[in-house]
């Protein structure tokens, strides 16, 4: 599905009580109509409206287009003798909830200076409206306390509820920022363990070798000789596996989740149909396909299976109605190649609020300090798929 498209169903779902509550407001100055003019009106005050509505994907914008309409309005309605309806401020019940949207959305979402220069905007409409438009009775004026006392306050309302979404999305981003901060020490002592199992194993290689090596070269130098090169290999791979994990220790975010590194074997072939066959337990059918033609070093064995486990985790929760996921790791000379994709229809929430974790930015976060490349969205036949490039040889730093 086009990321625009579900830009736009996300924010209706947002909008909608906004909407309705604007429309209804329409739908009564339209029943209560007293002239032909009040009908006119409600061409500027209904694509007022519409701004209003959609103003949280470009709040100042929005803001400044609503002031203009506001401004154009009134010098149209004063021009043709146009008479409009005021009860609580010089503009229409509808324009005027549509401005108080406008002045909290760019309060809330806009940059600083520039939210504060279109409500100041929006704010003068309002008094040049207040100067030329024909008030339907007499009901506002400028000069009149009485009148101006509850523009004031709805005024004052659309700000302060402004503000006070602003302090609260500043709290859930730092909220998430923590959290995150807090997944990246996490991820980073996963993957230190994982290079203290795999120089280790190394390690008691190269000096199980070199014993039997001193043993025997004695009685036969030419097989201590032999056993040399082994050894030299042992002492490369550590180094190289080394390498490779040690820059994990950097600031990076990402979760653990359920470790499936922590049950690895040397057998990554193996350790992967394990994983799917207790998935395919709980779950929808999965197909799967392993194809390695390379050998897999052992940190990026342990990463695969912990984006294979983490990937089907997150389809079983959020993939809605799936009726099969695809499993396709692969290993040629120069890298390793994983892919997880389902047919569902997707989440109702978004995958951090829905869950309350951070899987995908942990597998991210896993691929890129191994030098590889990692992608997660909505895939081409719908569904969502998880792909992942992982460098056979040394990561470069």
């Amino acid at each position: 599905m086009d990321n625009s498209l579900v830009a736009w169903q996300s924010l209706m779902r947002r909008q909608w009580p906004i909407a309705a509550a604007l429309a209804l407001l329409l739908l009564t100055e339209l029943l209560a109509a007293g002239s032909r003019h009040w009908v006119l009106a409600l061409a500027p005050a209904t694509l007022l409206a519409a701004v209003a509505v959609i103003s949280p994907r470009r709040p100042v914008d929005a803001a400044f287009i609503g002031a203009v309409t506001i401004f154009g309005s009134s010098t149209a309605y004063s021009l043709l003798g146009v008479e409009t309806l005021q009860v609580f401020s010089p503009v229409s019940p509808s324009e005027t909830a549509a401005l108080m949207v406008l002045i909290a959305t760019v309060i809330r979402s806009g940059p600083g200076r520039w939210s504060t220069a279109s409500v100041v905007v929006i704010w003068f409409s309002g008094l040049y409206a207040s100067e030329v438009r024909d008030a339907v009775n007499a009901r506002w004026r400028l000069t009149d306390l009485e009148s101006i006392f509850p523009t004031f306050m709805l005024f004052a309302l659309a700000v302060g509820t402004g503000l006070y979404f602003r302090a609260r999305d500043k709290d859930r981003q730092r909220t998430v920022t923590h959290a995150v901060t807090s997944a990246q020490q996490l991820e980073r002592i996963a993957l230190a363990r994982e290079l203290h199992d795999v120089v280790a194993h190394h390690v008691t290689g190269i000096v199980v070798q070199a014993q039997a090596a001193m043993i025997v070269a004695e009685k036969d130098p030419l097989a201590a000789q032999r056993i040399l090169p082994s050894i030299a290999r042992s002492g490369s791979d550590a180094l190289t596996a080394m390498r490779r994990l040690v820059g994990t220790l950097r600031d990076s975010d990402a979760r653990i989740g359920a470790d499936a590194a922590e049950s690895a074997t040397a057998d990554l072939a193996a350790d992967v149909r394990k994983v799917v066959e207790d998935a395919r337990e709980i779950g929808p059918p999965i197909e799967l396909r392993i194809d390695l033609r390379a050998e897999v070093p052992a940190e990026v064995a342990r990463s695969v299976l912990r984006l294979v486990q983490e990937a089907v985790t997150n389809a079983h929760k959020h993939a809605l109605n799936a009726t099969v996921i695809k499993i396709e790791v692969s290993s040629l000379e120069e890298r390793t190649r994983v892919v997880i994709a389902d047919d569902g229809q997707g989440s109702a929430h978004d995958p951090i609020g829905g869950s309350g974790g951070y899987g995908l930015v942990g597998m991210r976060e896993r691929v890129e300090l191994l030098g590889g490349r990692f992608s997660a969205g909505r895939g081409w036949r719908g569904g969502w798929e998880v792909f992942a490039e992982l460098p056979v040889g040394e990561a470069k730093q």
